[in-house]
């Protein structure tokens, strides 16, 4: 889901100040699965006001005399910015990947030699309807954090209170046994105080029984409060993403998606007992290094030395393994779209005999998501040797400094040995904190990749619109225009202008490609991005709510779509509240009942995923029983009979007509049995009607309409 041209575009705007958009100006450039192109990137660039040039290069040689930032046309469909170069290497922010280096011979490789230039105008800060643009982005990002995150612990806050005070209590508990240790070194042992010794035994299994009991009283919290915010986060995340514009998807791969709900499980893991453990043990770090200072000034500068060493570390590493947390993402995001590829077209390899080059394909795909894989854990175990050569090296520094003060009596044993053992709290804190710092490292990404659907708003849906009942439906087109990619100016609609009136059978006859489909879409208000007017009763569809809208007018589209769940399931959603007679009544009318009633099952039959287990044919009665169900006002057939044999579709057919009889239907069709029964013909070419009028006349005319009933009705 990463829009590689928008998002570089985003990299070089915040070069020069502006803040983080990537989202607005993907939405802003409309980008489809295809992604951009350098216009469409200097049209956008252009609107915020900032001058662009492109440029086709041999080589680096003239680099001098470009300014750089700039973005590089680069391994064929993917844009990266070159932000800084040298006599021998090239550096690069990629939005897939993040920062690195490369030696300009292997950049030269994937490079093409395009390169734009971004560089801004006077009119950046002028341009006030795109800094109100910019500034209502920001708005609703922080937004989003207050309302969808923070919200999410709000409920909890007592339970969170606990939580951290029984992890206070843990930590306060742990740092009672080194005095305990020093206690019975100096004291006990140096003075043999049995009694002593008793009184610092039942203190210890004091502490361990307290322990013991506040560890599980605070896991069982955590586990509790885990379950609930996860339900809570997804409940809300996949409300939100059902509910965006079909534009939203059409814009978006599957697997972009089926990563994302991926990343959703990464956010459990902030909430493992593990991890709180760390963050307190994080907060005592400033404590322990307190109490070192109380044993012994020297010991706890030197310790403060390896303590700020090994944070130093930490963020050293940091940026190295986020670029290769991304590059395995993105690996593994390529090897799950191939699998998803041929998952789904599994019948057309087998029929093509293409199994193994398809196997190869995935088996290449997947061994470099695997190699990404491996490469970053070959950098977290690096990363950890370092970390773990360092945390010994400082405890036989502290231990020989430490050995060294107690022989010259600087500090007593016990004192040396209750110094070691915080020490070793302090260090052990910060290895498990290095720990806390990866995963909020990756849990940064992740919340990116999250906000990426977060921010997208939802399908317009005019909740306030008018909700009265909408029958006797009368429908305008006004000069309606429709691009699914607005920035490639290929209208997909063009200048549609007609009337439908209430009980009329309309006809939409074209070509593949000439937007009878599209049309159709619009009238359901699957894309409301749309110029001109669609009226309803002189209402404008924008004005009316959407899903009042949708029970009125029925689509019945080229593909349906069957679910995981019953026949009797399958149909009810024409109409939820849709009682048993009804459903086996509009069974009948689809021709499936008999079908269900000789299944030993009958209407609780499980389907499988998308119908596996039904023919095309039942498959299509089964969503043609739903319609008979929804019993629509207007109802819309994309082409609907297509896959069922002569006599299923004259009955259905013949059963639509009969009990839709005095309603609007719409059909596109190729047969003739349908042409001749509509009263009106629309015939459309390119987006635009071109002829219109009756089978009868059309022919007469002998047009475009006469000419296509030719090719595709070979008569």
């Amino acid at each position: 889901m990463m829009e590689c041209g928008t998002t570089s575009l985003a990299m070089i705007f915040r070069y020069y100040g502006l803040y983080n958009i990537k989202t607005l100006l993907a939405e802003i450039g409309k980008v489809s699965t295809q992604g951009t192109n350098l216009y469409m990137l200097s049209e956008i660039a252009k609107q915020f006001g900032f001058e662009s040039d492109g440029y086709k290069m041999d080589g680096f040689k003239h680099f001098k005399k470009i300014s750089l930032p700039c973005i590089a046309h680069y391994e064929g469909n993917h844009f990266v910015v070159i932000y800084k170069i040298n006599e021998t290497h090239i550096w690069v922010a990629d939005p897939a990947y993040g920062k690195y280096k490369l030696k300009q011979e292997e950049f030269r490789k994937k490079w093409n030699g395009i390169i734009m230039t971004i560089e801004p105008t006077r009119e950046i800060f002028e341009n006030k309807d795109m800094m109100d643009l910019v500034k209502s982005f920001r708005h609703k990002k922080n937004t989003i954090a207050k309302n969808f995150y923070t919200s999410l612990l709000h409920p909890f806050k007592s339970i969170l209170i606990e939580i951290f005070a029984a992890s206070f209590i843990l930590q306060l508990l742990g740092l009672a046994l080194p005095f305990f240790a020093q206690g019975i070194i100096d004291k006990v042992l140096s003075y043999n105080d049995r009694k002593l010794l008793f009184a610092i035994l039942v203190g210890m299994l004091g502490v361990f029984l307290s322990q013991i009991i506040f560890t599980y009283a605070r896991n069982m919290l955590l586990t509790k409060l885990k379950i609930k915010i996860e339900l809570i986060f997804f409940s809300k995340f996949f409300n939100h993403f059902i509910n965006l514009a079909q534009t939203f998807f059409d814009m978006h791969k599957r697997q972009d998606f089926i990563q994302r709900f991926q990343e959703n499980l990464k956010i459990r893991r902030l909430l493992a007992p593990s991890i709180l453990q760390t963050f307190i043990d994080l907060l005592f770090v400033i404590i322990y290094i307190g109490v070192l200072f109380f044993y012994n000034g020297v010991l706890a500068i030197t310790s403060l030395i390896f303590v700020t060493l090994y944070g130093i570390m930490m963020l050293k590493f940091t940026p190295t393994l986020m670029n290769l947390e991304n590059r395995a993402f993105n690996e593994n995001l390529k090897a799950m779209g191939s699998f998803l590829d041929t998952l789904l077209g599994i019948q057309t390899i087998k029929l093509l005999n293409i199994e193994k080059l398809k196997f190869w394909s995935w088996k290449n795909d997947y061994k470099k998501a695997l190699n990404k894989a491996l490469e970053t854990e070959k950098m977290h175990i690096k990363l950890g040797t370092i970390l773990k050569a360092f945390y010994y090296l400082s405890h036989i520094v502290i231990y020989w400094v430490g050995a060294y003060m107690a022989v010259d009596e600087n500090i007593s044993i016990g004192q040396y040995v209750a110094f070691i053992a915080i020490f070793t709290m302090v260090m052990n804190s910060l290895n498990n904190t290095s720990t806390l710092w990866f995963v909020f490292t990756e849990l940064s990404t992740t919340y990116a990749r999250l906000n990426d659907i977060l921010l997208q708003d939802p399908e317009p849906n005019n909740i306030l619109g008018t909700h009265k009942d909408i029958n006797n439906i009368t429908i305008q087109l006004k000069n309606i225009d429709f691009a699914y990619d607005e920035n490639l100016r290929h209208k997909v609609i063009n200048g549609i202008n007609m009337t439908i009136e209430k009980g009329k059978h309309i006809g939409l006859v074209g070509r593949n490609g000439s937007g009878k489909s599209t049309l159709v879409k619009l009238l359901v208000g699957l894309y409301q991005n749309y110029n001109g007017e669609i009226l309803f009763n002189n209402v404008e569809l924008r004005h009316i709510y959407i899903p009042e809208l949708r029970k009125k007018i029925y689509l019945f589209p080229q593909e349906v779509s069957l679910f995981d769940t019953t026949i009797k399931e399958n149909i009810q959603y024409g109409n939820l509240e849709a009682g048993m007679e009804d459903i086996i009544e509009a069974a009948k009318l689809a021709g499936i009942h008999e079908f269900i009633r000789n299944n030993y099952l009958g209407y609780n039959l499980r389907i499988g995923e998308n119908g596996v287990n039904l023919s095309g044919g039942q498959k299509l009665k089964i969503a043609f029983a739903r319609l008979f169900l929804a019993n629509p006002e207007v109802i819309i057939l994309d082409e609907a009979s297509s896959a069922l044999d002569v006599e299923s579709e004259k009955t259905i057919m013949k059963n639509i007509y009969k009990h839709f009889k005095g309603k609007t239907i719409i059909s596109i069709a190729h047969r003739m049995n349908t042409l001749t029964q509509a009263d009106t013909l629309y015939v459309i070419d390119e987006g635009t009607f071109k002829e219109v009028g009756s089978h009868k006349d059309l022919m007469e005319k002998k047009g475009i309409y006469f000419d296509f009933i030719k090719t595709y009705l070979d008569i």
